[in-house]
């Protein structure tokens, strides 16, 4: 997972504006529930807090990166129906 992060972090708004650069379009509460702990404390996606504002980020790159994966294996799942 290392080599698809970019260094570049975003919060829940930049991550929002982020998918809407890639043409995906959701809304706040969407992003929230990527953030929102389970009953084990983890979260859905790997937010973590900024240490020194306190704020949730993410890396951009991890973002990109799940939709490649689907996208990949969409086409994988394509081409082995044909």
């Amino acid at each position: 997972m290392k080599d698809h992060l970019s260094g570049r972090y975003v919060d829940k708004k930049g991550a929002l504006e982020l998918l809407s650069t890639m043409n995906i379009h959701w809304s706040k509460r969407q992003m929230d529930w990527t953030a929102e702990p389970d009953s084990n404390g983890k979260r859905k996606w790997p937010w973590f807090k900024d240490p020194a504002n306190g704020k949730l980020l993410i890396d951009e790159g991890f973002i990109r990166k799940q939709y490649d994966l689907a996208q990949r294996k969409s086409l994988r799942d394509w081409f082995n129906d044909r």
